[in-house]
């Protein structure tokens, strides 16, 4: 039994060795040193003053905040991954969901603990309404969902900017901004690591509950199915049409919550545009390709993003060294791994396709 088990870590540290995301990661932060080190600055200093800023003091407490958006998103990008369908319209789910959520926490009557769930749900709604466009649109009119998604983008942000300037424009501010939403409407703090936002929780739960579907549930296996080959699972008899429906649904649910905490728990008024320059929804979309589109994995690296970004503002301040570095290693890090970099050492080579290899899909 022992035996068995040592066997069982001694393989997980192998294939976590030659794995093509460590060898991406150990690639990424070398570049980043050497470019550090060419522009006269020093790579350790750089190097300890970003762990030190993500990882301690307020900076734990922004670098949790901050993965929740990133990992929410995330996950609503892979839920559509697994299932073969490309969504790109993350962003506009998000938008429109969030200033649905807003309008309940601004214009609705009630204590905290009524208006907050509901302007959750608001959000979720209208963002799963947005989801079904493009959802519709594939499998009624044959429409690419990869191309409707993306543009509905641009509708959803054009239809809020609208909105949030000729009807529910705050005259007491100069931004173009709603009015802030009220206290008794703010997502509440829990009293751990300096004050992170409740959503943290929803996010965990969140991973937990698509874990188990992935795992334990016959949706999760007639997704997971779909993604491997749609034309395999419509002769097995999966509806990949009401499949393809119920996807979208959810991963527009999920960016409307999204988009809705990002603004009763963080920004605490609309402002037109400030959602789209954040880039929530397309970093989501790098850690679901990371992470292969398992949940898990998502909420790893979600946060390991998550800290790339608040420590580079921490390196910047503190030691001189543009916080834009961060962003340069997540490129790297997303480049080398769609190029399949991995350390073979003394390996012959295999017809099993890794994890990390694998198509869109995944598993959990």
């Amino acid at each position: 039994m022992l035996e068995r088990v040592l066997n069982q870590v001694r393989d997980m540290s192998r294939r976590a060795v030659v794995s093509p995301v460590t060898f991406s990661l150990l690639f990424a932060f070398a570049l980043a040193a050497a470019i550090v080190a060419v522009t006269g600055g020093d790579p350790l200093a750089a190097g300890g003053e970003m762990f030190t800023g993500a990882v301690t003091g307020s900076g734990l407490r922004n670098t949790l905040g901050r993965s929740v958006p990133i990992i929410g998103m995330a996950l609503a990008v892979s839920i559509a991954f697994r299932s073969g369908i490309i969504n790109l319209g993350g962003e506009g789910q998000m938008v429109i969901g969030g200033l649905a959520g807003t309008i309940v926490a601004i214009y609705v009557p009630g204590p905290g603990y009524v208006i907050v769930p509901l302007a959750m749900l608001a959000g979720a709604v209208v963002g799963a309404v947005w989801g079904l466009l493009p959802a519709y649109g594939q499998t009624w009119l044959r429409l690419p969902i990869l191309i409707t998604s993306l543009l509905l983008n641009y509708v959803a942000r054009a239809i809020t900017g609208y909105l949030v300037r000729f009807q529910l424009l705050d005259d007491a501010v100069t931004l173009t901004s709603t009015r802030q939403v009220p206290e008794t409407a703010r997502m509440p703090k829990m009293p751990i690591f300096g004050g992170v936002s409740l959503s943290l929780i929803l996010v965990i739960v969140l991973v937990a509950l698509l874990w188990m579907v992935y795992t334990r549930s016959v949706a999760g296996y007639e997704s997971q199915m779909t993604g491997f080959n749609m034309r395999s699972a419509r002769y097995g008899g999966i509806d990949v049409e009401q499949r393809t429906v119920q996807v979208m649904v959810v991963a527009g649910a999920i960016g409307g919550l999204i988009g809705t905490h990002l603004i009763i728990g963080e920004a605490l008024r609309f402002i037109d545009g400030e959602l789209v320059l954040a880039g929530f929804a397309w970093t989501g979309l790098l850690v679901s390709l990371l992470a292969v589109n398992r949940p898990i994995p998502i909420f790893i690296t979600g946060m390991f993003f998550s800290a790339l970004q608040i420590g580079g503002l921490a390196m910047q301040r503190n030691a001189g060294v543009s916080w834009r570095l961060s962003q340069v290693l997540q490129a790297v890090v997303i480049v080398a791994v769609a190029c399949r970099l991995a350390i073979r050492r003394g390996e012959r080579p295999s017809t099993e396709v890794s994890d990390a290899e694998s198509a869109a899909v995944g598993e959990v």
